[in-house]
This record gives structure tokens, sequence and C-alpha cells, in this order.
């Protein structure tokens, strides 16, 4: 079965669905090149309206995957690079995609998936979701994502969340411009359908045109231009004794010889 489905809620709106539920929507390898297939696809069809990206099961993503993570214990720096630069592409994509996109949140959104509720332009999330910038507690960095969630939420509420790595609720979560709403989970889709609802009556070409304005005025911060050094940062960090030290005591499920 595929990692990602597509599907037509409209004729002219596309959802994308994360599909790995037993594993939390983690992300691995395949699932992220099956969504950069996808959104490299709905890019280009100029009929397309709007784009969802949601998870199947109870959570929208809980990060990384830890079979992908462990198999990046054994890589060199030079394939944490390469391996990096696949979330790296898809956080691009969302940013870029020429329509609006919108995410719909439940259960636990951490690490790598906070990046994709950043790149959208709507996230909708359920009461009780939980939201964490879980990276520093395996040794490890938000480095791909920090651009995009530095320009939500602001650098200095990233330096709190990103350095305590704590797990956070919905209201902190809209409070930081990461979440525009949360509801009960039971009317999500009803909300999420009355946004789309508002999307469609704007003018197609006009709806691109903003979303390309957006696009380029965002520009003017600087930040995608760290990227690249992001990238070795990450990359740099998965293969140091501190990040494989970190990543083998969370698979061991043991404590971390710096944990006080």
């Amino acid at each position: 079965m595929s990692e990602v489905l597509l599907s037509w809620l409209q004729p002219t709106v596309a959802c994308l669905t994360l599909n790995r539920p037993h594993a939390g929507n983690a992300l691995n390898e395949s699932l992220l090149r099956a969504l950069t297939g996808h959104l490299d696809e709905l890019a280009s069809r100029p009929g397309l309206r709007a784009l969802v990206l949601d998870g199947a099961g109870e959570h929208f993503c809980t990060g990384a995957d830890l079979e992908w993570m462990r198999r990046s214990l054994a890589f060199s720096e030079a394939q944490n690079l390469q391996d990096a630069g696949l979330l790296a592409a898809v956080l691009q994509q969302l940013d870029n995609f020429p329509v609006p996109v919108i995410v719909v949140a439940k259960g636990s959104v951490f690490g790598g998936a906070l990046g994709l509720l950043c790149c959208a332009d709507y996230v909708l999330a359920a009461e009780q979701t939980r939201f964490s910038f879980s990276e520093a507690r395996l040794g490890l960095a938000p480095a791909m994502i920090s651009p995009y969630v530095v320009r939500a939420m602001g650098l200095r509420q990233a330096r709190r969340y990103m350095l305590s790595a704590e797990i956070f609720d919905g209201d902190s979560a809209v409070q930081l411009q990461l979440v525009h709403k949360q509801v009960p989970l039971q009317v999500l889709e009803s909300c999420r359908d009355r946004w789309l609802g508002l999307l469609l009556q704007t003018g197609p070409q006009a709806s691109r045109a903003v979303k390309h304005m957006l696009l380029r005025l965002g520009r003017q911060d600087g930040l995608l231009e760290e990227q690249p050094e992001n990238l070795r940062l990450i990359a740099r960090l998965r293969t140091s004794p501190e990040g494989q030290h970190g990543l083998n005591a969370f698979f061991n499920r043991t404590r971390p010889d710096w944990v006080e």
C-alpha cells in the first residue's frame, strides 16, 4: 500500500494523506519520496484550487521513523547529508506550492512534522493534539525545519521550544502561530470544509498570484539561504558521538549520559 494516498475532496481540491498509521505516520525515505512525487504532479495541474495534507489513523505525524533513524547510525556524514535533503526538498515543495495548502493535524505532531505545518497556509488542529520540537532530546537539532519554523513563530519563541524540546498543547500552538485554529476532533473535517469553501469563493488566478506574492515577500528574510549550512549541521550531528549516543539510548530505552 502506498505510504501517501491521493484522494479528491472536490474536483479541484486534492488531499494527500500520510499513510503509515501503524508507525504514527513517521517520516521515512519512501514516504518522503512519495510525497515529493505527488507534490510535483499536483503542482503542474492548472485547475487545482487547493491542497489538503492530513494523516491516517490517530496521529498526523510523529516525526522521523525509528527504523530510518536506526539505519542512519551507520551512514557516513555524506550519506546523512543526502538523506536530510529528502525532507528539505519536501519542505521547499510545500512552501512553494502554487495553491493554498491546508494541514489538518491531530494526535502527535513531533519533530519534522512541525516543518510541514509551518509550510502550510492554514493549519487546523484537533483539541488534545500534542506538539514538540523533540530533536535535542536525541542529541540532534531541528535543522531542516528551522527556517520555516522561525518564520512562523519567531526567533524568540523558537529559542525556548527548540532548546527545551518540551511537549506543548494546542492552546500554546495557536498562541505561537503554528496553528490557526483548534477544534474538537469530531468537527475537524467540517471545519476543514468550511475553510475550503472560503478559498473556493476567491478568484483562482488571484489566489495563485497572492501565493506567489507572499512567497516573494517571504524570501526577503533570507532564512532559506541558511539551508545549506543546516544540511551540514544535521549531517554532522547525526554522526557525532553525542548524536550516536542519543539515538542509541532512545532505541535501547535508556537515559542518555547527559540527563541529570
